[in-house]
């Protein structure tokens, strides 16, 4: 009789080893790795079975709507049975109050981990209209969550939160990468079996992952993440992965004693509508998705003694910015070196996209310049190395929503002119083939 080989687990990434070290290999944790039984490599001929993808009958996705638009929107319509939704964002953003809003329309069974009973109760009252379809459990263990979905037969699962899961099949302590990894595990084969979709709920760590490890992520069907700062009502619901859907909607709530309601004007978030002109601002147009959204860019151009200024970013990449300052110096003549550049887009949107660009160079040009903007200009347009103002996508959206703003004039790249119909905007329309074209044009 052959000799049991020993096998070791390491209690924080989850990876083997065929012997002991005093520091996992892979994550550098110390003490972590105990001894633990090897995994068998034996294989069921069931698992060796083949299927024609010609021979899987086609069937198209049937969506469940919640009475939460902007949640629907983001998940691409609705959440698709048996899908597998991980909600992350900082402790305190709003995603335990978000989940139990949604859990109210259906036969939910709600596992908390981290509040008590009363203490879940006091939350439904203040932002439940119907507590009666939720049933409520604390035991995490995975096993005895299986247990609970086949007794009550729910129509959702929210776990709040995932890193309070558990395996009583594996070692490893609550919140460890194994016990993380195996216990989602479970829960999507449950999900893909009963056809129940599933709310997880993670905390996002200092290190920026969703309740600890990013191959969580990998398992599940959509990620989403709840943005927003503390100092203020409004959050974001970004969609960052989405099996069902599309990637670049966002969801836009607000905080309130009731729990989170949805912002149907979402111009009185990212615009100050009634302000005064000042040095410093210009406004732009983002495609979230199937929506455009107005922006407003903020800028500082503050002079300094110090031999290297200083440039910070809020909301837009910051080597874009530092880009864009250099070509403002090469091909529109501004002496921006010795002076501090800040950039703010406000109500705590981040912009990837290139087309923000002109807005951001003619905000900055105006701080410089210390002259406002006239109220009532849009700005459009990529700028290249060489100083173009080159075209964006899908312009027409884009103008589409400075003319239901109420804007007057917008300046686009030359090349974009010709494609916006006199129906998408009725004011003027200004062509641009350069950044230098555009500083003459609106500070001579």
């Amino acid at each position: 009789m052959s000799k049991k080989k020993k096998y070791y687990l390491c209690l924080t990434c989850g990876s083997g080893f065929s012997k002991w070290s005093g520091q996992c290999p892979d994550c550098q944790e110390w003490n972590s790795l105990v001894e633990s039984e090897q995994p068998s490599s034996a294989l069921k001929q069931e698992d060796l079975k083949v299927i024609p993808l010609s021979a899987i009958a086609s069937s198209s996705l049937k969506r469940i709507k919640t009475n939460l638009e902007e949640f629907n929107l983001v998940c691409g319509g609705g959440i698709v049975p048996g899908a597998v939704i991980l909600i992350g964002g900082e402790p305190g953003i709003g995603k335990s109050t978000l989940a139990l809003q949604m859990a109210q329309y259906f036969k939910t069974l709600y596992i908390s981990g981290e509040e008590s009973s009363s203490q879940l109760r006091n939350r439904a009252e203040r932002v439940c209209q119907e507590m009666e379809n939720i049933k409520i459990s604390s035991n995490m263990a995975v096993e005895n969550i299986i247990t609970l979905v086949k007794q009550e037969s729910p129509e959702c699962l929210v776990i709040d939160s995932i890193q309070m899961l558990y395996s009583v099949e594996i070692p490893g302590v609550v919140g460890s990468v194994s016990q993380l990894k195996e216990s989602t595990v479970k829960l999507v084969k449950l999900a893909k079996k009963t056809d129940i979709p599933v709310l997880l709920i993670g905390h996002i760590t200092k290190e920026g992952n969703i309740a600890g490890p990013k191959v969580l992520e990998h398992l599940v069907d959509t990620v989403l993440y709840f943005e927003g700062d503390y100092s203020k009502d409004f959050r974001i619901l970004r969609s960052f992965k989405n099996r069902f859907g599309s990637i670049n909607e966002v969801g836009l709530f607000q905080m309130s004693v009731h729990g989170l309601e949805e912002v149907k004007d979402k111009n009185k978030i990212f615009l100050n509508l009634f302000g005064s002109p000042a040095p410093g601002n210009a406004v732009a147009a983002s495609l979230e998705g199937s929506r455009s959204i107005l922006f407003e860019v903020q800028s500082l151009v503050n002079f300094t003694s110090f031999p290297n200024p200083r440039r910070m970013s809020d909301g837009f990449d910051l080597n874009r910015l530092i880009l864009l300052i250099a070509v403002l110096e090469k091909h529109a003549g501004l002496k921006i070196n010795n002076y501090d550049v800040f950039i703010n887009i406000s109500g705590g949107l981040r912009i990837t996209e290139t087309a923000a660009d002109l807005a951001v160079a003619m905000a900055i040009t105006s701080s410089l310049k210390n002259r406002p903007i006239p109220k009532g200009i849009g700005f459009l347009g990529e700028i290249s190395l060489a100083g173009e103002i080159r075209p964006v996508f899908q312009v027409n959206r884009r103008v589409s929503e400075f003319k239901n703003s109420g804007f007057k004039k917008i300046f686009i790249p030359e090349a974009n002119k010709r494609e916006v119909s006199s129906a998408e905007f009725t004011g003027e329309i200004i062509g641009g083939e350069n950044i230098k074209k555009a500083v003459d044009y609106l500070f001579g």
